[in-house]
């Protein structure tokens, strides 16, 4: 991996430095589809698709095509839903039970995107944090509308994450330039990030079991490597 970090900040580096051509800088915003299947140990305990979706904010580097940013992904890769009593003194009166276990990645972000051009591919690098939660919720279905009325949180993890990844900008229109530069654009992003995650901690479906008044967890321990294609619509000005 050091090789790997380092060759792409070789990359990095060299793009800033043969430029021909000054470019102003600008700012890329974007939201895509973006399932994930975990990879490895990963997968080997979780054979399973999380389904979520990502937000990716990016500022151009003026003089060059070095974008720096964020990324935010949201993905659910488990839930489950029951009714139970609201008391054993009030069995009549039924509530929603619903588990859900998620994972939340929070990325800094470097990205090699060329400037111009109707079609343009990309190389980034990433590193930040990985949480992975599993939370029960309690909800008051009156009237239709779900009120929540208790939670609790049955086990979290945060570790450290970090990757590569590439892709491909394709242009969906384009407003006219003024004094040589591209006031707006659309965007079609269709790319492919693989994600190291740290050993954590964490439940999926099946490992939370309820016997009369006890609970039990089975709780999973591994690498969380994961391997998320996306595909969404970008907004650059």
């Amino acid at each position: 991996m050091k090789r790997t970090a380092i060759a792409l900040m070789l990359v990095f580096l060299l793009s800033v430095t043969t430029l021909a051509a000054a470019k102003r800088g600008g700012f890329q915003v974007g939201i895509s589809f973006e399932p994930f299947f975990p990879q490895g140990e990963f997968h080997e305990v979780m054979d399973r698709i999380g389904w979520g979706g990502s937000l990716d904010a990016f500022y151009q580097i003026p003089n060059s095509d070095l974008l720096i940013g964020t990324a935010f992904a949201y993905h659910v890769y488990g839930w489950d839903t029951r009714w139970e009593p609201l008391s054993v003194y009030i069995p009549d009166v039924q509530v929603k039970v619903s588990t859900t276990n998620a994972v939340a990645r929070g990325h800094l972000l470097l990205r090699l995107q060329p400037t111009w051009g109707a079609t343009r591919p990309y190389i980034e690098g990433l590193l930040g944090l990985q949480h992975l939660t599993t939370d029960t919720r309690v909800y008051d279905d009156y009237d239709y509308e779900d009120d929540r009325i208790a939670s609790t949180n049955q086990l979290r993890s945060t570790v450290l994450s970090y990757g590569m990844g590439g892709g491909l900008v394709i242009n969906l229109s384009r407003s006219r330039r003024v004094e040589g530069r591209r006031r707006f654009a659309v965007l079609l992003d269709m790319g492919i990030r693989y994600l190291r995650g740290g050993t954590a901690d964490y439940l999926i479906p099946g490992d939370i079991e309820i016997s009369g008044n006890s609970v039990t967890y089975f709780i999973n321990r591994s690498r969380t490597d994961i391997l998320t294609p996306k595909i969404g619509v970008s907004f650059a000005f």
